[in-house]
């Protein structure tokens, strides 16, 4: 059952990784939510949330940041 969540999890982070880097940058975050839910945020409200995921300071979200934010 775990490995169907972490797949699934997966696949909603790769949706994000626009160029398929393995890592979430602001700007990736900005564009999906635009075109997901149809709202604009600003790329510093964006750089928020990732910041708040960011364990290592590198102020992108690497799916491992992702998956624990998700299992906390």
């Amino acid at each position: 059952m775990a490995d169907i969540v972490e797949t699934a999890a997966r696949k909603v982070f790769d949706r994000y990784d626009l160029d398929g880097d393995g890592l979430v940058t602001a700007e990736e975050y900005r564009r999906v939510v635009a075109e997901l839910e149809g709202s604009e945020i600003t790329l510093e409200q964006a750089q928020e949330l990732i910041d708040s995921l960011d364990t290592n300071g590198d102020r992108r979200m690497s799916f491992e940041e992702f998956w624990a934010a998700m299992n906390a």
